[in-house]
């Protein structure tokens, strides 16, 4: 019986961390994706196509969303169309990206001017960005207020509290 609460109790703590790895992932992908937008707005700016510029953000975007880019360069180069190979970067880096890879795509199709729409697009990631430390940072007292009190709380009893509890016993002792 022992052993099947032990497994159980692993298993859920196998998941937890698990899971909380994951959320952690997708987190620095949110927070890194800004940047690799801003890279993909100056290469295109500086007269790059748009197979080069995601080649460029491979090698030089922040590493939690390098990997995504450069599935998206490997597909591309195996054979696939490119805007096929953008599957590949929202299937790596998950569902925050598909705003860009939409953007990508109707360049690709329709011909939608592309830097505009990615300055844009970049715009909207930096105030996501923000929003999200924002909260985090709204969290942060909640988040230190137990700490604060089980590590204050026995100082205080034992510098403030302990020598007048201490004072009045040997008073009442001497009584």
């Amino acid at each position: 019986m022992i052993v099947v609460v032990l497994a159980v109790i692993l298993f859920g703590a196998h998941r937890r961390l698990r899971r909380r790895k994951a959320r952690r992932q997708r987190v620095e992908i949110l927070r890194s994706l800004p940047d690799a937008i801003d890279l993909l707005v100056a290469s295109l700016r500086a007269g790059r196509s748009t197979p080069e510029s995601i080649d460029l953000v491979a090698r030089h975007a922040p590493a939690p969303v390098r990997g995504g880019f450069v599935a998206c360069i490997r597909a591309h180069d195996d054979g696939a169309r490119f805007s096929e190979s953008l599957d590949e970067l929202a299937k790596h880096l998950g569902p925050g990206v598909w705003p860009v890879v939409d953007v990508l795509r109707d360049h690709l199709r329709l011909g939608v001017p592309l830097v505009d729409t990615a300055e844009r697009l970049a715009v909207e990631a930096r105030t996501s960005r923000r929003r999200a430390n924002e909260m985090n940072a709204r969290e942060l007292p909640v988040r230190l207020a137990m700490p604060l009190v089980l590590c204050t709380l026995p100082s205080f009893v034992s510098i403030v509290i302990a020598p007048v509890v201490l004072s009045a016993f040997s008073q009442v002792g001497l009584r």
